[in-house]
């Protein structure tokens, strides 16, 4: 971002600048990044999906043992933990099945 206000008209402008170095008016950014976002395929979105779902999977173990360290007043944050991981886990499953079907689908696509 290189200006929050433009003195000359008076009204907010904020600037960015593009791969080519270009500057973009908050417009012309907002129209630039609503097409890259429309031509996501599913398959990269499920990818992006599958990444984030063990990022969670990450966190939820990280509580489950951190919650084992005071469980005497913390059980009640390791029930919910380990319902948490299972619910997660099961959604992995789910993604990843959905993963395979797209693979499977872009290939007899080309």
């Amino acid at each position: 971002m290189k200006e929050w206000f433009d003195n000359k008209n008076g009204k907010d402008k904020v600037f960015w600048k593009d791969k080519k170095g270009n500057e973009l008016t908050r417009k012309e950014f907002f129209k630039k990044w609503k097409s890259g976002i429309e031509g996501i395929t599913p398959l990269t979105q499920t990818n992006i999906q599958v990444r984030s779902t063990w990022i969670m999977i990450l966190g939820v173990s990280l509580g489950i043992v951190v919650s084992l360290f005071a469980f005497s007043n913390m059980w009640w944050v390791f029930i919910i933990l380990v319902g948490a991981f299972g619910n997660t886990l099961v959604q992995l499953v789910s993604l990843k099945q959905k993963q395979k079907i797209l693979k499977e689908f872009e290939e007899v696509k080309k």
